[in-house]
This record gives structure tokens, C-alpha cells and sequence, in this order.
């Protein structure tokens, strides 16, 4: 049986989570709101840019009711998906705006959202 290789943690690439808040309106469909970053994206930085972005939207934590959201992308390319999400300005025929509320190394980074002195749950 062959065995499977693993790449050393020191050559494999490190994420990135970008926490993000959707305003709008009116209330957002997931499904809509993946469309017009995927849009977005490749129109912006074509095919070959949004493969190096290696850039993920984590649906399991998005939150309809805060409208929040969370997409994955490696280390060097923070700075590119945040100016990709800062040129989303509709959704549809709704005006919107994404206002990113935190960058971390790992999820469990994202959880606790410090405003001041108390923390609110994510």
C-alpha cells in the first residue's frame, strides 16, 4: 500500500481568516452574497489571480442574523482580498457595504470579537 506524503509545516502555506459585516437594507441570502464575491474577484483579478489567492468563504460560520461572514485566503494575500471586498458595493439591485471587522491566524482567533473592555461572542 503506498504511503501518502506530507508537506513539513514549515513549507506549507499559512491562512488566513478575515471576519467580515455585511450592511445592508434588506436582509442577505448566503448564496447571494457568494456570487457577487466570486464576481467580483474575477473580475477584478481574472482566473489566475483568484487561484493564487487560494481564497475559500467558510459557510458554516455565516450568521443571517448579524450578517457576518468569513472567508479563508493564504498569508500573502490578505491585502488583495480586503481590496476585493472593499470594492463591493451591490448585491443585486441593493447598495451594500462590507466593513471587515477582524484578520486572525486561526478561527477559534475570530470567536471572541473585543470591542472596549467587553467581548462579544462571534
Amino acid at each position: 500500500m503506498a504511503k501518502t506524503l506530507k508537506l513539513l509545516p514549515s513549507l506549507r502555506e499559512r491562512k488566513r481568516y478575515i471576519l467580515f459585516q455585511v450592511i445592508s437594507e434588506e436582509p442577505i441570502v448566503y448564496e447571494e452574497l457568494e456570487q457577487a464575491i466570486w464576481n467580483q474577484f474575477l473580475d477584478t483579478f481574472g482566473e489566475l489571480g483568484v487561484s493564487r489567492l487560494d481564497m475559500k468563504l467558510v459557510k458554516d460560520l455565516y450568521d443571517p442574523g448579524k450578517q457576518t461572514c468569513v472567508i479563508s485566503c493564504n498569508n500573502n494575500s490578505v491585502q488583495q482580498v480586503l481590496a476585493g471586498l472593499g470594492l463591493i458595493s451591490r448585491l443585486g439591485d441593493r447598495r451594500i457595504i462590507i466593513k471587515i471587522l477582524k484578520v486572525s491566524g486561526t478561527i477559534r482567533g475570530l470567536r471572541r470579537l473585543k470591542t472596549g473592555t467587553e467581548a462579544q461572542k462571534v
